[in-house]
């Protein structure tokens, strides 16, 4: 008699075959994931290059760049305390977007209204028309629009602000159930929450490139355009304050600190002040408001002032970052 073939695997051959399986997909998955990162940053960076050309462009048709902020309620002291009812909490990605293909969503806007509606002391000014949320003013919708221009496909965090509860960080202190738009990509500012100058009164060899109610020119960056940041990358949350909005300023979104002493990447800074609804995923947030940072390994990209895009380590020394902030220090960068 023919002894009968066998047909199938047995237990241990199956169990060969499962773990060489288990090998190859943990062999290849860091390799996909480093694949999809790298379509995520080049889609980041395409984002930065388009905001390049749509600041000269701006450029083109008004002879100046953009402000990061204008009449904003936030300010308390200095020469860009908004008078009397004269406070917009306006931000200068308003006027942007029509040169990121955003003219529909710019037409919804009344740039005569405020945008946001927060007044930190009201006996000093207050908001010009009606309040964000009131009859009439129809920037609400405008503000809580999330743009896919400005975010970044590697962060993972929400695209809008939390809460509509009554606070410095809402669109309109409560007077609207409409949340906040956040941004990845902010001005290159120096950071202040309550006490600053207009630009142009900034002191000449600290200047950074955007800033208060007034605006720069590219004559004004002498250090060079190749050499100056314009547009720092941001995360769309952080522990100790909350993150940048690109339609209205409030408390601290007033744009993006290069030089703020903690550098890039700061995620150690601040966690027991996180509030509840920003405590989730901690490693994925930045430290401090206001501060550059991203979710790419190893540090941030960055817009500069000829509209090209580049990479900085999180380990870049701070005098570095110093003399790319500045735009007028007479500290030029050899072969950056």
């Amino acid at each position: 008699m023919n002894p009968r073939s066998r047909n199938g695997f047995t237990l241990v051959e199956l169990l060969v075959v499962i773990a060489i399986i288990g090998v190859l997909v943990g062999l290849l998955l860091p390799a996909v994931q480093a694949a999809r990162e790298a379509a995520r940053r080049m889609s980041c960076s395409n984002n930065m290059k388009q905001i390049g050309l749509a600041l000269h462009n701006y450029h083109s048709a008004f002879q100046k760049f953009p402000y990061s902020a204008g009449g904003a309620g936030s300010i308390t002291s200095g020469s860009a305390i908004p008078g009397m009812n004269n406070v917009r909490n306006h931000r200068g990605w308003l006027g942007l977007l029509p040169y990121i293909e955003q003219q529909a969503l710019y037409d919804q806007a009344d740039l005569s209204m405020a945008t946001g509606g927060y007044v930190r002391d009201s006996g000093q000014s207050s908001i010009g028309g009606p309040r964000p949320g009131e009859p009439g003013n129809v920037n609400d919708v405008v503000v809580s629009t999330a743009v896919e221009a400005f975010l970044c496909p590697s962060d993972s965090n929400p695209t809008n602000y939390a809460t509509t509860n009554s606070d410095a960080y809402s669109i309109s202190n409560g007077t609207t159930t409409l949340k906040g738009a956040y941004t990845n990509y902010e001005f290159s500012i120096r950071r202040t929450s309550s006490s600053a100058a207009k630009w142009t009164e900034d002191s000449m060899t600290t200047r950074r490139m955007f800033g208060f109610d007034d605006w720069s020119r590219i004559r004004d960056l002498t250090d060079g355009t190749s050499n100056t940041v314009a547009i720092c990358e941001t995360l769309r949350a952080c522990i100790d304050g909350v993150a940048q909005t690109w339609g209205y300023t409030k408390w601290v979104g007033n744009g993006v600190d290069l030089v703020w002493a903690r550098g890039i990447n700061d995620n150690e800074c601040c966690g027991w002040d996180a509030s509840p609804y920003q405590r989730e995923s901690l490693p994925s947030r930045l430290g401090e408001w206001s501060t550059s940072g991203s979710l790419h390994p190893g540090g941030a990209q960055y817009t500069l002032g000829d509209g090209s895009v580049r990479f900085i380590t999180d380990s870049t020394d701070y005098i570095t970052l110093q003399r790319l902030a500045y735009v007028s220090d007479n500290q030029v960068l050899e072969g950056f």
